[in-house]
């Protein structure tokens, strides 16, 4: 069952990594899978292939930057959804507007 424990507040988180970096590794990936496994069915594959992404940038980065990467990534899904958004709206205002006209007639 995702998230059937708490996240630990950042001190200790901060002292997990410092203690125990391979603990703390782990709960990071179980924590990041907990999230995508409870995401509607419908986005999780996105967002496994937007984890997917982030894994291999920090793979290949310190940790900064690493931070850096996983925020503009996380950006650029969130336009990408804002614009679908935005294309839906308007065309649920476009059948609206078809709706109306038809009643007018």
């Amino acid at each position: 069952m995702p998230f059937s424990f708490p996240i630990p507040d950042f001190d200790m988180l901060l002292k997990l990594h410092q203690d125990d970096p391979e603990a703390f590794e782990a709960l990071r990936t179980r924590l990041l899978q907990n999230a995508v496994d409870a995401a509607p069915p419908e986005r999780r594959n996105s967002l496994e292939r937007l984890l997917g992404r982030i894994e291999a940038a920090r793979s290949r980065a310190t940790p900064q930057q690493a931070a850096i990467q996983a925020f503009e990534m996380m950006a650029d899904s969130l336009q990408e959804l804002r614009l679908s958004w935005q294309q839906a709206c308007f065309a649920i205002s476009e059948l609206q507007t078809q709706v109306l006209l038809q009643r007018l007639r």
